[in-house]
């Protein structure tokens, strides 16, 4: 086969490799999200292991103090907390048709008083009853969740994962050892070098979304406690829980609140929406600044496409790594490819204006 063939026929080969391994991974989706968040899990697990490891610990009993501490921790905090949602969640659901229906009727008397601005309501409340509509969705969510097998298979996939995070903390060595022999021996360096990197990244994101889950969520729980909402921990809680989805959380986490307080008073709610964009400014000012944006180090442009693409193509799943993936692609792209073509300039760089050479006048 002459060198004329031969180029074409490698292109071949690595195009259709490129495609089998494009519909592999599409069919081994479910496969991929495990092994996601096993080591998800492995890196919040690991920094602790490594801090009892320096004090002299075997890595194995290291591992299960931190395992232990975190069974005992959560268990802990769903013995207090969980009863609380559990009742003021309950509670929310019973009113939330009453809720919506005052919500309803004041937009109603809203309407009547100023037909300028929302017309007629009569077509409005015979075409669209908002309380039964409420009622519906609720009913049919309760019906498919009964009905679905969705729940089983998400508990298997969980346990799976925090099963294989604890094999993969309990002796990471091999696996590292397994990705590296898959080089020539002159680029391992380099390959763990990028794997370490990697590893900063996305435990910097696992630390700064935490921090910021946290801090969002007692921060709504004093804001909404002190102006007399009801139900102020359970939205709290909700809230934090949000806060992991990039953008979109923080809105749909607003809508409770904002409803329950719409139904006592209107001022009542811009005071809520009010509360609650100062909290996210608070957090976008100090958890993103000082955690995320140096770890991470994505454009929030680049954050709302990853969530919308990988919300398109995983669910729901797919959202939630949506950031940890993004980072791990950046990292790749700016190791094996920006960084071989040269320094690249400051992003500052494209706002200050060229200086101008000084010309020599000539001399007289």
């Amino acid at each position: 086969m002459g060198p004329s063939l031969l180029q074409p026929v490698r292109f071949a080969l690595v195009l259709g490799l490129i495609i089998a391994g494009g519909l592999l991974i599409y069919k081994l989706v479910g496969v991929l999200e495990v092994l996601a968040l096993a080591l998800l899990i492995a890196l919040i697990l690991d920094p602790a292991v490594n801090l009892l490891v320096r004090l002299r610990l075997p890595r194995f009993l290291a591992l299960l103090v931190v395992l232990v501490g975190v069974i005992v921790g959560l268990s802990l905090l769903g013995y207090i907390v969980i009863p609380v949602i559990l009742g003021q969640g309950e509670d929310f659901l019973a009113q939330a048709p009453g809720v919506v229906h005052n919500v309803q009727e004041y937009v109603q008397d809203f309407s009547e008083s100023y037909p300028g601005l929302g017309g007629s309501t009569s077509g409005t409340a015979a075409n669209f009853d908002l309380t039964a509509a409420i009622q519906e969705v609720i009913q049919r969510a309760g019906e498919l969740w009964s009905i679905t097998t969705r729940g089983a298979s998400l508990f298997l996939q969980a346990i799976g994962a925090v099963v294989m995070a604890l094999y993969m903390v309990s002796n990471p060595r091999p696996l590292v050892n397994g990705v590296l022999a898959l080089f020539p021996p002159p680029r391992r360096e380099r390959v763990e070098q990028i794997l370490r990197l990697i590893r900063e990244r996305v435990s910097g994101w696992i630390i700064g979304q935490i921090a910021a889950m946290v801090l969002v969520a007692v921060l709504t729980w004093i804001g909404l406690s002190t102006l007399g909402i009801e139900y102020a921990f359970t939205f709290a809680v909700v809230t934090g829980v949000l806060e992991i989805v990039p953008f979109f959380g923080p809105i749909l986490s607003a809508v409770p609140p904002t409803l329950v307080a719409f139904a006592d008073r209107p001022t009542k709610a811009l005071v809520v929406i009010v509360i609650y964009v100062a909290i996210h400014q608070i957090e976008a000012h100090l958890i993103s600044p000082m955690v995320m944006a140096r770890s991470v180090q994505l454009h929030p442009v680049m954050v709302i496409l990853a969530v919308l693409a990988m919300g398109d193509l995983l669910g729901f799943p797919g959202v939630i790594l949506a950031v940890p993936i993004a980072a791990v692609v950046t990292v790749l792209l700016d190791e094996l490819y920006v960084k071989p073509l040269g320094a690249v300039p400051s992003p500052r760089a494209a706002q200050l204006p060229e200086r101008e050479e000084p010309t020599s006048t000539p001399r007289s």
